[in-house]
């Protein structure tokens, strides 16, 4: 299964090498990041904090994701856990960007029965060829939105997470 959500690029790997030492990190990350489990909170968007994300760090591992704000329509669905090490004062990090939640399976299930059992009955009760001519590529057209728009709004959020990581971690690193 990953080696699929890889090739549609809703799982990405990247890795990155920062200019300081691990103490270093881990400090700067608890002060960027809000400690959390990343599980649901019902009433996230009210929390005040001027950090942008939530997360954990122990001594090789991290994971992160962004905070959701309040009217924010550019909501990163993306979750990140890195592995880093220390090598000649030199952090690298070994990070996997995942997309993609085990709740969106009950999402595709549940729209891929649902018109697999319109078009059955659609082609059965239409006896006339001429509106199952018109029926068919509309609910074909139609299926291909509803399971294409999640799709990229989630392989975009994928491209902006690394990029927002990237970024981010390298402005920890650089500022005081």
């Amino acid at each position: 299964m990953t080696d699929f959500l890889r090739k549609i690029h809703l799982v990405k790997d990247i890795s990155i090498q920062l200019p300081v030492s691990k103490i270093d990190f881990i400090q700067k990350f608890r002060s960027h990041v809000d400690e959390s489990d990343l599980s649901f909170v019902p009433f996230e968007v009210l929390q005040s904090s001027r950090n942008e994300y939530k997360g954990n760090i122990s001594n090789n591992y991290f994971e992160l994701k962004k905070r959701r704000k309040l009217f924010d329509t550019n909501y990163s669905f993306a979750k990140v856990t890195a592995h880093f090490s220390e090598d000649n004062n030199r952090l690298n990090i070994e990070a996997e960007i995942n997309g993609f939640r085990k709740r969106m399976l009950l999402f595709v299930g549940v729209m891929l029965a649902f018109y697999s059992i319109f078009i059955i009955t659609s082609l059965f009760l239409t006896s006339d060829n001429s509106a199952s001519f018109f029926v068919l590529p509309f609910l074909l057209f139609h299926m291909s939105i509803m399971l294409g728009i999640p799709y990229f709004i989630i392989r975009r959020s994928v491209k902006r997470m690394i990029y927002d990581l990237e970024r981010d971690l390298h402005y920890w690193v650089t500022k005081n």
